[in-house]
């Protein structure tokens, strides 16, 4: 996870039901074990949170500025889904 912001994409400017498929197709591509970050808005966070949460992602939030967040997801082996 790198702490340059700058090479994170921003899906800020995207509605909610976009940025969930494109999280969606990403996480798909993604190799085993890597994570996919993006920049949101709170409203983004509020969608994105319990929904993966729920489907066996790890899901980590962290506020960056009043209406911007940093979001990591990250699939978790079957071994810690319960």
């Amino acid at each position: 996870m790198s702490d340059d912001i700058s090479t994170i994409p921003d899906f800020s400017d995207l509605t909610c039901t976009n940025l969930m498929i494109r999280l969606k197709m990403l996480l798909k591509k993604a190799p085993e074990g890597s994570l996919v970050e993006c920049i949101v808005r709170r409203d983004q966070r509020d969608t994105i949170d319990v929904p993966f949460s729920r489907t066996g992602y790890d899901v980590k939030i962290r506020k960056i500025d009043t209406n911007r967040f940093r979001v990591s997801l990250k699939k978790k082996n079957s071994r810690e889904v319960s």
